[in-house]
C-alpha cells in the first residue's frame, strides 16, 4: 500500500473547487493566488526546477500563477521549496535527511516540500520552448534533487495530478478555481537506489524513442506519434536537432516526475576505447603502443584485454583513479561519481595466453558461467587497489554471458557492485530461460554480500524486430513485471537499470515500482488507464488481450511440451501471437476507445495509443501477410561428377545459379551488395560458390568470424529446428553450429572449429578483387541426418557486412538475404533445394 499523509488524501470535486480532507491550506480562491512559493536566498536548482514544476501544475489547474519569492513573505500561505532559514525556524533540518530523501510536511499556515538535494547554486531555464538550451540547464537525473520529489509527490497525492507520458497530453488533472490541501507529514525515498529507466548517461532523448515500437522503421515511420505527441515542439521548432532537444526536455521533465535517477552506477563495456589509446592511432587519444595488454592468440586487432596481465591491471587501476579524482570523468565515460566500471568486449574472444586460459572453466559453459571465475579475480584485483587510495569509492561490474555466475574458490571485494544482466526477463512465456537466470541470481545473493543491481532488457522485443527488421507483437507484461519486482525486493536488489523502454503501460507500471515494489499492479493499471475516461475501459482490454497473448506460453511454438523460442520471430509474432482472430478482437477494442473518447485529451491520448501500438501492430500483420505470400527460392541443384570432396575439381559450368535476386534483411528491398552464387553435387557432396563482388580491401575480419564479415548458411531437413548455421569468414576460417539438434539446445558448436564445421570444408579467395568463397559439405553431415541424391533440404544464405558496406546510417552492421523476408536464425523461409 502506497504512504499517505496522515489520512489518506485524494482530490475531490465540489464545485469549482478542488479539496482535500483535513485541516485545510488554501493556495488559490476563485482564480486568485492565496499562497507563494518560497525559495531560499541561494536556493539550489532542484529547488528553483521544483518552484517552477509546482507553479506550472498549478496554473494548469486554477489559471493562477503562484510567485516564487526568495526568502521575503507577502503575507500569503507559505509553500517553502528546499532548505532555507525559515524551514529551519519550523523545526525542519534538511540536513538530518538521507540520501535521496524528501519531505512534504503540513503547518497551520505554512507547508514545506523539500528534500536532499545537491550543492549546485545555478539557475536553471524552465521554458524549453523558448530556449532549446534549456535542458542542459537542469539537474542532471543522478544528482540529489529531493525538492523537485517532494513537489511531484505533493502535485500527485495532494492535487490528483498523474502523468503517464511525456506527451502534451500525458498529464491528468481537473481545473478548479479553488485549491486547497490538507495533511500531516511524509518523510520518505524511492526503494530503488538506481533507477536508471531508459536514461544512462542522461540521454533523455531514448526515452520511447521516435515512437516507441516504429523506431526501426526510420524517421518517417514515426512523425504521426511525435507530431502528435510532441506538437508544441513540433510547432515551435523546425529543424530537427531542434526538435530533438524539445522532446528531450519534455522527456527529461516526465523522468523527473516519475522520480527516475537516483545515485547512478552505469556499468557496461568500459575498455572499447583501450584501442585508440594503446592499440592504433586513430585519432586524438592515441598515447602509445602497448600491445601487451591486449588478448593473445587472434589475427588482427584482438577482441579482448589480456586481463591477467599485470601492465592492464596496473592502466585499469590508474585509469580509475583519474577518474574519481576528476569528479567522475573520464572522456565521455561517466559512470557516476561513486562508481567505476570494468566491463570487457561485448564478446566471448578472451585472451589465450598461458595465464588467462588456465583460468577459464569450459564445464561451466551450460551455466554461462566458464569465464566467471577469471573475470571476478581481475575485478578483485583492481578493487583492491582502488580501496587503497579511494575507500569511499566503488567498482561496478556485470554478471553477463559467460561470467553470468558466481566466481569459484573466493568472494569479491567489499567495494564491488555487480549487476546482474536478467536478459530473460522479457521471455516469461519461456519459463526455462527465465528460471535459469533467476536460480543464478539467487545463487548470488545467497552468496555474496555486495550489493545487487540489475540490468533489465526493456528493449526487447522491440530489438529482435529491429535487427529483424520486421513488426514485433508488442511485449505488455505488467503483471509479470510485478511478480518479478516482488522477488527483486525479496532477494535485496536495490537497482535497476532498464535497457529500453517501448510501450507506455510498461513504463509507467515499470517506474512506479522502482519507486515502491510493494504497489499493487492492478491498483497501478487503473490509476494510468483513468487518464483515458470511458475510452480506458477498452483499452485496458486491449492490453491485457496483448499481454496475454505475449507472455502466456501456451501461444508459442513448442517442442515436447517446452516452448524453445527465445525471441520472436515474423513467424511467432504474426502467425502465433498476432493471428487474425487476436487482430479482430483488438480492432474491436481499438473501435471502442476512439468512441467512448470524449474530451480533446482523451481523443488526443486515444489517437496517440493508435499511432504507437495499433498501426503498428496493423502494419506487422500486413507485412507478414505479405512476407508468406512471397516467392521462396527453389531449385534443383544439378549433379556433376565426382570430384572426391575437393572444390577445385568441381566442374562449376554444370552448377546451376543461385539466382539473380538477393534482398536486404527482414524485407523485399535489392541487397545492398552485388551477390551471386552456383551450387552442384557429386552424390557424395555439396558444393557451393558464393560470390561478392564487393573490393576485398573493404572487408572486415573478426576472430570470431562473426559478426562481420561473413557469409552465414541455415541449411536443415525441413523449415523448422533442428537447423545448422555455417559461418565463413575472408581468411576461410570456419564455424559450425547446431539448433535444437542436441537435446533441444541452442547454439551448439560443431566440436572441430578451425577448418572444419561438421561436414564442411572452404577456401576463401581475395585475391581477384572480389570475394569468392567454394565451399563443400559432406551429404551424410550437413544436417542432423544422413540426405542422399533425390532428397530435400533447406537452405538460406546471408552476408553479414560491416556497418560501411550496408549504407545505412547509424547500423551496426548490414545483412543481404538469399530468401525474402529473413533473417539470421529464422528458418520458416527457408529455400528448398532438390538433389538431382
Amino acid at each position: 500500500m502506497r504512504a499517505v499523509y496522515g489520512g489518506i488524501v485524494m482530490a475531490m470535486i465540489s464545485g469549482s473547487t478542488i479539496a482535500a480532507p483535513g485541516t485545510a491550506l488554501t493556495l488559490v480562491r476563485e482564480g486568485t493566488p492565496a499562497a507563494e512559493i518560497i525559495l531560499s536566498q541561494t536556493p539550489t536548482k532542484a529547488a528553483r526546477l521544483g518552484a517552477y514544476e509546482l507553479q506550472h501544475h498549478v496554473k494548469l489547474i486554477t489559471g493562477a500563477e503562484l510567485p516564487i519569492i526568495n526568502g521575503a513573505q507577502v503575507g500569503m500561505t507559505p509553500i517553502f521549496v528546499g532548505d532555507s532559514p525559515d524551514v529551519r525556524k519550523l523545526g525542519v533540518d534538511c540536513s538530518q535527511l538521507g540520501k535521496q530523501e524528501y519531505l512534504v510536511k503540513f503547518f497551520p499556515k505554512a507547508l514545506v516540500l523539500a528534500g536532499k538535494d545537491r550543492e549546485d547554486l545555478d539557475e536553471p531555464v524552465y521554458d524549453y520552448l523558448a530556449n532549446k538550451a534549456a535542458v542542459h540547464t537542469w539537474p542532471s537525473l543522478y544528482h540529489e534533487v529531493g525538492s523537485m520529489h517532494a513537489v511531484y509527490d505533493f502535485l500527485e497525492t495532494h492535487c490528483g495530478v498523474r502523468w503517464i507520458n511525456p506527451s502534451d497530453h500525458g498529464t491528468l488533472l481537473t481545473k478548479a478555481n479553488t485549491l486547497v490541501v490538507s495533511g500531516s507529514e511524509l518523510r520518505q525515498k524511492p526503494y530503488m537506489i538506481f533507477r536508471g529507466g531508459a536514461a544512462a548517461f542522461d540521454v533523455s532523448q531514448r526515452y520511447n524513442r521516435n515512437g516507441g515500437l516504429w523506431h526501426v522503421f526510420g524517421p518517417k515511420s514515426h512523425e504521426p506519434y511525435n507530431s502528435r505527441a510532441y506538437g508544441k515542439v513540433w510547432r515551435q521548432f523546425s529543424h530537427p536537432h531542434h526538435r530533438t532537444a524539445g522532446m528531450r526536455a519534455q522527456n527529461r521533465l516526465f523522468m523527473y516526475r516519475m522520480k527516475a535517477g537516483g545515485e547512478s552506477s552505469a556499468c557496461n563495456h568500459s575498455f572499447y576505447d583501450f584501442y585508440p589509446r594503446f592499440w592504433e592511432k586513430v585519432n586524438d587519444q592515441f598515447e602509445e603502443r602497448k600491445s601487451e595488454y591486449f588478448a593473445e592468440g587472434y589475427e588482427g586487432q584482438p577482441p579482448q584485454l589480456c586481463y591477467s596481465n599485470d601492465a592492464t591491471v596496473a592502466q585499469v587501476v590508474h585509469d580509475a583513479r583519474g577518474y574519481f579524482d576528476n569528479g567522475g570523468i573520464r572522456g565521455v565515460q561517466k559512470w557516476g561519481e561513486n562508481f567505476y566500471a570494468l566491463e570487457p568486449m561485448d564478446n566471448n574472444s578472451f585472451c589465450k595466453c598461458r595465464a588467462c586460459a588456465s583460468q577459464f572453466e569450459p564445464d561451466r559453459a551450460k551455466d554461462r558461467s566458464q569465464h566467471s571465475t577469471y573475470w571476478f579475480r581481475f575485478v578483485n584485483r583492481v578493487a583492491r587497489e582502488i580501496r587503497k587510495s579511494h575507500p569511499d569509492k566503488q567498482i561496478s561490474t556485470l554478471a553477463y554471458m559467460s561470467h553470468e555466475g558466481l566466481p569459484a574458490g573466493f568472494k569479491l571485494e567489499d567495494n564491488v557492485v555487480v549487476h546482474f544482466c536478467v536478459y530473460g526477463n522479457r521471455t516469461p512465456f519461456n519459463a526455462t530461460l527465465l528460471e535459469a537466470q533467476i536460480n543464478r541470481l539467487k545463487e548470488w545473493t545467497a552468496t555474496e554480500s555486495v550489493p545487487m543491481y540489475l540490468w533489465l532488457y526493456g528493449c526487447f522485443p522491440s530489438l529482435h524486430a529491429r535487427y529483424g527488421k520486421f513488426h514485433c507483437f508488442p511485449g505488455f507484461f505488467p503483471r509479470e513485471a510485478k511478480r518479478q519486482y516482488a522477488l527483486f525486493k525479496q532477494l535485496g536488489v536495490r537497482g535497476i537499470f532498464y535497457d529500453g523502454f517501448t510501450c507506455d503501460v510498461d513504463n509507467y507500471v515499470g517506474y512506479k515500482l522502482m519507486e515502491e515494489p510493494d504497489r499493487d499492479v492492478d491498483e497501478l493499471l487503473t490509476e494510468y488507464f483513468s487518464v483515458y475516461g470511458a475510452a480506458g475501459k477498452p483499452l485496458r482490454e486491449m492490453s491485457d488481450i496483448i499481454e496475454e497473448r505475449y507472455c502466456n506460453p501456451a501461444n508459442y511454438p513448442q517442442r515436447n511440451g517446452v516452448v524453445v523460442a527465445r525471441a520472436q520471430t515474423p513467424l511467432i509474432a504474426w502467425g502465433h501471437l498476432g493471428t487474425t482472430e487476436v487482430m479482430a478482437a483488438l480492432q474491436d477494442c481499438m473501435d471502442r476507445a476512439h468512441a467512448a473518447a470524449k474530451t480533446d485529451q482523451q481523443k488526443q491520448l486515444v489517437q496517440l495509443w493508435d499511432d504507437a501500438v495499433w498501426t503498428y501492430m496493423k502494419a506487422g500483420r500486413e507485412s507478414f501477410v505479405e512476407r508468406m505470400s512471397f516467392p521462396i527460392p527453389d531449385i534443383t541443384a544439378p549433379r556433376v561428377a565426382a570430384a572426391a570432396g575437393d572444390v577445385n575439381k568441381v566442374n562449376w559450368d554444370q552448377a546451376r545459379s543461385l539466382g539473380g535476386k538477393w534482398y536486404k534483411n527482414g524485407r523485399k528491398d535489392p541487397a545492398a551488395l552485388k551477390l551471386d552464387g552456383r551450387i552442384c553435387h557429386d552424390g557424395t557432396f555439396l558444393f557451393l560458390e558464393l560470390t561478392d563482388l564487393t573490393d576485398p580491401k573493404r572487408l572486415e575480419v573478426s576472430p570470431m568470424i562473426s559478426c562481420y564479415d561473413d557469409w552465414e548458411l541455415f541449411i536443415a531437413g525441413q523449415r523448422a529446428q533442428p537447423f545448422r548455421q555455417y559461418l565463413v569468414g575472408p581468411t576461410g576460417m570456419t564455424m559450425g553450429l547446431s539448433y535444437g539438434e542436441v537435446n533441444w539446445r541452442q547454439k551448439v558448436l560443431a566440436t572441430e572449429y578451425t577448418e572444419k564445421a561438421f561436414g564442411m570444408q572452404a577456401v576463401s579467395n581475395t585475391d581477384e578483387g572480389k570475394w569468392v568463397v567454394r565451399l563443400c559439405f559432406a551429404l551424410n553431415d550437413i544436417i542432423e541426418r544422413p540426405v542422399k541424391p533425390g532428397d530435400d533440404i533447406y537452405m538460406n544464405i546471408l552476408r553479414i557486412m560491416n556497418p560501411e558496406l550496408c549504407g545505412e546510417p547509424g547500423a551496426r552492421y548490414g545483412i543481404d538475404t538469399w530468401s525474402a523476408f529473413t533473417t539470421v536464425h529464422e528458418v520458416d523461409r527457408l529455400g528448398r533445394i532438390h538433389l538431382e
